[in-house]
């Protein structure tokens, strides 16, 4: 595996990209914590005061989704996807931009049709009136901010299939 050239990020000093990194890598990081916190006081709460967090494992698994889907739009802005380089050595210079431009598309498409059934989905939970078992906590917000991550991670692959086609009208002029 490799890590392919970036075809988003433009410059080093990307402001867009250092945005992407405090907002979302931010509210991926915070869930992380959130997460580690949990298990380490429910694993400490269990086996020293046979006590454990209520509701420990539903808190955990919305944050998890956040979690998730907050670090999308950062990942594809670096355009740091795990890839497999198994047939770039044999893969035409000419072909690489045009190959990143359809992976591009297809990977916005995947993702906005996922953030429009995360979506849908919040909505019949809502409609529902659909809580947490133990906790009672509404699930439909946490699908829906996943909808909202989901559909800008559409947005950023959109831009990114853009800034790939450009390269090949910038390689057919030069």
């Amino acid at each position: 595996m490799s890590e392919t050239p970036n075809t988003v990020q433009v410059a080093s000093n990307d402001q867009v990209g250092k945005y992407l990194h405090l907002s979302f890598g931010a509210l991926a990081a915070l869930a992380i914590f959130v997460l580690a916190l949990i298990t380490f006081v429910d694993v400490i709460a269990r086996y020293v005061f046979n006590a454990p967090i209520p509701g420990a494992y539903e808190i955990s698994e919305l944050v998890m989704g956040v979690m998730i889907f907050a670090a999308l739009p950062v990942v594809t802005w670096r355009g740091s996807h795990i890839t497999i380089d198994l047939l770039d050595h044999i893969t035409p210079q000419g072909f690489i931009a045009w190959r990143d431009t359809v992976l591009f598309i297809v990977s916005s498409i995947v993702v906005a049709v996922l953030g429009w059934e995360l979506w849908a989905l919040a909505l019949t939970l809502k409609g529902y009136g659909d809580v947490t078992e133990y906790l009672r906590l509404p699930i439909h917000p946490t699908l829906m901010v996943m909808g909202v991550l989901a559909w800008i991670t559409c947005g950023l692959a959109l831009f990114a299939a853009i800034m790939a086609f450009r390269r090949i009208r910038a390689n057919k002029q030069a």
